[in-house]
């Protein structure tokens, strides 16, 4: 910006010959790379295929300008719709990390409406606009942000959970990749202790849950029961 800025701001006179020759030149591959650049960002963009939410028959794909503006560090005006709430607001987001989670994708960024950090479902934007302001992610770090978080949905508990699945899949759960780092155990008869500790218990049982039979919830005793509880409503629902 400075370089480009240059023959407006100083007296060109004290320049050396063939300056305005070699400015042009300078600034114009600039120009092409940045145009490259962004032909680049648009072509990832377009690879990456998004679903679209049942409820809407076209959902526009925001990745682009999410991604143009998380690389140029510009902060977007942006319509969100929060699903909990049936609610739409205008927000101003300072976009600090895109992450994919269970095929879609969410920005993690600094929400000036709210005042924090938030993380936003990428299909529940309904305007994207990059502004010219710049922004800095200071100390922020994601590594912090999403500890002890299973999937994306943070929360300010530390639950230790003690699962034992049964030796039919417990080489399964071996190979699953995970945002969070377990204790796992091999045991005698072939299962599998599997340990850790999550600030949420909501995606953390709905992984369990797709083991069915195999995986044995052993602590905490009160999730324990309250699962018990669920599965007994669910028998006396297909009853």
């Amino acid at each position: 910006m400075v370089f480009s800025m240059l023959p407006s701001v100083i007296d060109t006179s004290k320049l050396p010959p063939g300056f305005e020759s070699a400015h042009d030149k300078v600034m114009a591959t600039h120009f092409k790379e940045k145009s490259r650049h962004k032909d680049i960002i648009e072509n990832i963009a377009e690879v990456i295929q998004m679903g679209t939410p049942a409820y809407r028959e076209e959902s526009e794909n925001f990745l682009y300008p999410v991604i143009q503006a998380i690389l140029a560090q510009k902060t977007i005006d942006a319509v969100y719709h929060t699903q909990s709430r049936n609610e739409t607001t205008e927000r101003k987001i300072d976009p600090y990390f895109l992450v994919p989670r269970d095929q879609r994708f969410y920005l993690i960024g600094y929400c000036h409406l709210k005042n924090e950090v938030r993380t936003f479902r990428l299909s529940r934007f309904r305007k994207v606009v990059i502004t010219n302001k710049s922004f800095d992610k200071g100390d922020f770090t994601i590594t912090q942000y999403l500890k002890n978080t299973w999937s994306i949905e943070r929360g300010e508990e530390h639950i230790h959970f003690k699962v034992k699945f049964s030796p039919a899949v417990a080489r399964y759960v071996k190979e699953e990749e995970m945002f969070v780092r377990p204790k796992m155990t091999d045991l005698a008869d072939g299962s599998l202790l599997f340990e850790v500790t999550v600030n949420h218990e909501r995606e953390f049982l709905n992984w369990i849950f797709q083991y069915g039979p195999e995986a044995e919830i052993l602590e905490p005793k009160a999730i324990r029961e309250k699962v018990k509880e669920q599965l007994e409503r669910w028998t006396t629902r297909y009853r």
